[in-house]
């Protein structure tokens, strides 16, 4: 489905040599259709850039994208959004604050169509009743709140209704940059598993960054651990199934140990 090839990304490469940042080095992975796959690593790790590098916020200093073997690389951000659905830490970031539920889903639905089955003004209750039906799987109370504006609800419903609305479309590939981050520990579950339901039902290839070690482990059928701008770990099946938190924190302290023994060498 995607495949990263000697993906790599330089920050400040024109200036001196000591302000240069290598954020990914030579990154090479393939996601096969329909993995569900979370990435861990510390800040700086690399795993956000790549997410970037994927969606089309940077382009990469050297190396290729490829979906379904089409070559994106250099593919503007605007032109990918078709093939890609993604949501943020932020819940503020996937919505139109002035707009109301219901207009932010029509939004959803129209994006990457030319034109839409459905009337600007909904007027009709079979296109009410879709979505109403769609929003009450997050039980959540959004069924009630249609005409409401985004922007008065509450963060957990605000990033519910963004995970609706970049699922509907069934994109390529559901990009999840730390979407729970931001919620309340309930909320944060209730998402996660409406999540789940979602890449499931759909059969929906994901990627899903988190800082959550046992998020990383419950969820998803791959698993992958970015360090110092590479990747440290790739495991999935019943490897992954047997893993334990302890395990993730002993290689993460390995790893930490690592980065400063050749930052002091430097």
């Amino acid at each position: 489905m995607i495949e990263l090839k000697n993906l790599t990304k330089v920050f400040n490469l024109s200036s001196d040599e000591k302000d240069k940042r290598v954020a990914l080095d030579h990154v090479n992975l393939k996601i096969n259709d329909g993995e569900f796959v979370t990435i861990i690593g510390s800040n700086g790790s690399g795993k956000t850039t790549t997410m970037n590098l994927i969606a089309g916020t940077y382009i990469p200093t050297e190396g290729d994208i490829l979906l379904s073997g089409m070559p994106i690389s250099q593919m503007k951000e605007f032109k990918r959004a078709k093939y890609f659905g993604r949501v943020f830490q932020d819940p503020r970031m996937g919505t139109t604050a002035e707009m109301s539920v219901l207009e932010n889903l029509e939004i959803a639905y129209r994006r990457g169509k030319n034109h839409s089955p459905f009337r600007w003004g909904f007027s009709s209750e079979t296109v009410r009743d879709y979505f109403i039906s769609q929003v009450k799987q997050f039980d959540l109370g959004l069924e009630d709140r249609m005409n409401q504006k985004v922007g008065r609800m509450s963060g957990g419903q605000r990033q519910a209704l963004t995970l609706l609305m970049a699922s509907l479309q069934k994109p390529d590939i559901l990009l999840l940059d730390e979407h729970t981050a931001a919620l309340d520990p309930k909320t944060a579950r209730k998402v996660l598993e409406l999540t789940e339901k979602i890449v499931n039902e759909n059969k929906m290839t994901t990627i899903m960054i988190t800082h959550n070690m046992s998020d990383a482990l419950k969820y998803g059928n791959r698993l992958i651990m970015f360090a110092d701008g590479g990747i440290k770990l790739d495991i999935k099946g019943e490897e992954k199934t047997k893993l334990k938190i302890e395990d993730l924190l002993k290689l993460f302290n390995e790893l930490d140990s690592e980065n400063n023994d050749k930052n002091h060498a430097n």
